[in-house]
């Protein structure tokens, strides 16, 4: 009887001491919207965990403003874009030897991994299935971009400006472009 009693009366001041942590996270007279003394009606903005790298983007646009543009009507779908981050530097053909080289940056969002790529599949104008198993493996680091690229495949410059569709996974993510244009040079 003594032991339930002293079980209850811990759950009790448990019960009691939590109350007081969550009444400390509560703002009952909103003082967050006090500015300087002065009381301000914005509210205050959710910080992402996320790092927005504006370095990133005067890079791209300045490298790369023949490319941004085509590039900029390819949808990129990711499955899991918290994890991670797929950009497409560039889909280029070769027009003496007909093959093309796609060349992709990843970043991991996640904690240090080795990420491989594989399942590459890709579809031309002409229907031609362009596939590989495994494409390597990368040792990442937290958000810290990596750049690959790999070929595609021989085809026909006349008869195929871009690819219909491309798929692979990298680091359990599958990622999927469409219509993406050839540049052939």
């Amino acid at each position: 009887m003594k032991k339930f009693s002293l079980f209850i009366i811990s759950v009790v001041i448990a019960i009691i001491s939590g109350n007081n942590c969550f009444a400390q996270v509560e703002d009952p007279l909103n003082q967050h919207k006090k500015v300087h003394g002065e009381w301000s009606s914005e509210s205050e903005t959710v910080i992402s965990k996320k790092k927005k790298d504006q370095n990133k983007e005067e890079d791209k646009t300045s490298t790369n403003n023949v490319q941004s543009a085509t590039q900029s009507k390819v949808k990129i779908n990711n499955s899991c874009p918290d994890d991670l981050t797929v950009e497409l530097i560039s889909l280029v053909g070769n027009k003496s030897s007909q093959e093309v080289t796609i060349t992709i940056r990843f970043t991991n969002h996640k904690v240090n991994d080795y990420y491989y790529i594989r399942n590459f599949l890709a579809f031309n104008q002409e229907g031609d299935e362009f596939s590989s198993y495994t494409i390597g493996g990368y040792n990442t680091l937290t958000d810290v971009p990596q750049k690959t690229s790999w070929k595609v495949g021989q085809m026909l410059p006349s008869k195929n400006m871009k690819l219909t569709a491309l798929s692979f996974n990298i680091g359990g993510c599958t990622v999927e472009m469409r219509n993406i244009p050839i540049d052939w040079k």
